[in-house]
């Protein structure tokens, strides 16, 4: 087919994900030549059509990273920290909790299927702006057109006007059809296989996800701060800046397929969706990364957490502190608004890897929390390890 108002696309080939206990496969592209990449390294496969003659090669092998973090033990908080509201400017550094940039991010075995989805992204986006622009057009060419066309007078005193109306509105008809193609074609046909081992798993997994999200709260954590105890009469060892964020089931258009997966809301930008084979990191509309799941640790845990805002309603209180105090934990009386404060626990996950993710969530149910990172381990077990 020839293109008469847009000549320079590419079309994308089909992209196949294939997910067994050997780990994760890739396919892109169909006869006469396909692109397998799996923890082997990268296939190529050329065929002749009608007969049945094929020819493999091998590019090498992926590089293999192991999943073993170099960092600090989880961050687990001891009973006796509890983060606490400053009364003081403290000059202790402030320890950011966020990840790498997304070009450091990808797992080096799914970079080929990165650069496909990145390829595809900016095809339709380029395509898909000149279609808003072209329908636009079509809009008011075709009005034009049918003005003089549903009219009496016009058309016939000025015949050559009027053609030319014709041929504007059907030309306009004709750049919208093209261009809606040629967006059918740079669309990645995504077909994602799972085998029945790995699929029940991942389905539990989502299934726990779904409780997950029906905490009261579930916070990102921005930051940590030790804290200067002397000055802000507190007996904290640990202040925690957090947002509220929300969990749930999302389509990240990126990938073309007809399941929802779980989102994790990130508020510094980067979300998380857990798709069967991997996890997508999104910080920008272009900015992104795929990860294996061996890649990364999550670190399950609980939290006794000094609540100055109101403590969530599935959320269980283990003690109380006052809001000022003093070295060895009682009331500080040279404050006037001194009261108690509810201690309350919560579960918290530390999702990172070598490569640079470091994202920090707490929940106010530890619970539902435990359930979801025992169903995530049962599924990253479920296929082979990265050796």
């Amino acid at each position: 087919m020839s293109w008469r108002f847009r000549q320079s696309f590419t079309i994308i080939p089909g992209l196949r994900l294939n997910l067994s206990k050997s780990g994760l496969s890739a396919s892109i592209g169909g006869a006469p030549f396909t692109m397998n990449i799996g923890s082997n390294g990268v296939m190529g496969t050329a065929s002749i059509p009608g007969t049945g003659l094929s020819m493999r090669h091998h590019f090498g092998s992926t590089p293999q990273t192991s999943p073993q973090v170099d960092g600090p033990a989880p961050y687990l908080v001891p009973p006796d920290s509890f983060p606490s509201p400053a009364v003081f400017t403290s000059t202790l550094p402030i320890e950011e909790i966020h990840s790498a940039s997304t070009e450091l991010l990808t797992s080096e075995t799914l970079t080929a299927v990165k650069r496909l989805i990145q390829t595809a992204f900016q095809e339709r986006d380029e395509i898909g702006r000149e279609l808003d622009i072209a329908i636009s057009e079509k809009v008011e060419m075709v009005s034009r057109f049918e003005k003089w066309e549903n009219g009496f007078l016009f058309k016939r005193l000025f015949k050559k006007a009027f053609a030319k109306r014709k041929i504007d509105s059907e030309a306009s008809t004709e750049k919208v059809a093209e261009l809606e193609e040629q967006l059918r074609l740079t669309t990645i046909a995504t077909q994602i296989e799972i085998d029945r081992e790995q699929a029940e798993l991942y389905y539990r997994m989502k299934d726990e996800f779904a409780a997950l999200c029906e905490c009261a709260a579930i916070w990102d954590v921005k930051s940590h701060q030790r804290t200067d105890k002397f000055h802000e009469r507190t007996t904290a060892n640990v202040k925690v800046e957090r947002r509220n964020v929300t969990f749930s089931f999302a389509n990240c258009d990126l990938i073309q397929w007809d399941q929802k997966v779980p989102h994790l809301q990130n508020s510094k930008g980067g979300d998380l969706f857990l798709y069967p084979g991997f996890i997508l990191y999104r910080a920008a509309r272009e900015a992104f990364s795929l990860i294996e799941y061996h890649d990364v640790r999550d670190d399950p845990g609980y939290v006794a957490f000094q609540e100055t805002d109101k403590v969530p309603a599935d959320s269980k209180i283990i003690g109380q502190t006052w809001r000022y105090a003093n070295k060895n934990g009682s009331r500080d009386l040279r404050f006037n608004d001194n009261h108690e404060i509810p201690i309350a626990q919560y579960g918290i996950v530390t999702f990172r890897s070598n490569n640079g993710l470091w994202e920090e969530f707490h929940f106010s149910n530890p619970q539902k929390m435990w359930k979801f990172s025992e169903a995530l381990r049962a599924f990253k077990l479920s296929f082979a390890a990265i050796s």
